[in-house]
């Protein structure tokens, strides 16, 4: 136990693995199907991600080749989004995954505010499934396409918004994260305390105070008496069922 509370109080470390897609590098979609095209939008392709500035409602797509992710639990897109104020709260960036047999699979991020933003959503969990394809759920070794999109929400076509893409990530849950948030922490001791089956409480024990990769790090204080008694409760209970 003494090494849990070591590791606490000494910072949050990585657990989990992480898979890019892409880093939005001069980065070229596909024409043939865009709705985001010139000369009502203004493309820009740099070297450390790819704007779109346009008015209402836009999408792409894009030929990603083989994105090797098994065991990916998250997708997480990093943008920056631009725009007048009445676009404030309003903008919502959504990424399509279609796998090889044809499961497409959408995540939206409805209704953000401007400014930077790192978004994530549990690969088991999208916003909605267009095609379910020949075998449900995602094959993650064999994700060929990427659809882009932009739902302006109420702002429509009031004025030009910018979203600027920079990165696309798929990333793993850390072992002991039993309640999927990217972090073992509390909550995932209580989860597991309500329902054991969740998962190995060796694994929460091993990852406590873990995060999964692309996540911030954020200063983690020193233990508080809460955390150790949550540690003594759970060395308490692994005596007690092994009793």
């Amino acid at each position: 136990m003494a090494f849990l509370l070591v590791g606490a109080a000494m910072g949050a470390p990585r657990a989990g693995a992480q898979f890019p897609v892409t880093d939005f590098s001069y980065f070229e979609s596909n024409e043939l199907y865009a709705s985001w095209a010139s000369p009502s939008t203004t493309i820009v392709s740099g070297d450390e991600s790819y704007s779109i500035t346009a008015t209402g409602y836009g999408s792409n797509y894009k030929f990603i080749g083989v994105v090797a992710a098994t065991g990916a639990t998250h997708v997480e897109l990093e943008v920056t989004l631009s725009g007048p104020p009445q676009a404030d709260g309003q903008l919502g960036p959504i990424i399509s995954f279609v796998d090889d047999d044809g499961s497409y699979y959408n995540y939206a991020w409805f209704g953000q505010t401007l400014g930077d933003h790192v978004l994530r959503a549990p690969l088991a969990a999208p916003t909605w499934i267009s095609n379910p394809g020949t075998t449900p759920g995602l094959n993650l070794d064999a994700i060929p396409h990427m659809h882009m999109q932009l739902d302006p929400a109420q702002f429509g076509s009031q004025g030009a918004y910018t979203i600027e893409w920079k990165n696309l990530t798929l990333i793993t849950a850390a072992p002991g994260d039993f309640d999927a948030d990217l972090d073992v922490d509390g909550a995932d001791f209580l989860l597991w305390q309500r329902s054991p089956a969740v998962g190995s409480l060796d694994d929460f024990k091993a990852n406590f105070g873990t995060v999964s990769p692309g996540v911030a790090i954020v200063a983690v204080p020193e233990p508080t008496a809460a955390v150790i008694a949550l540690l003594a409760a759970a060395a308490l209970l692994v005596r007690t069922r092994r009793s």
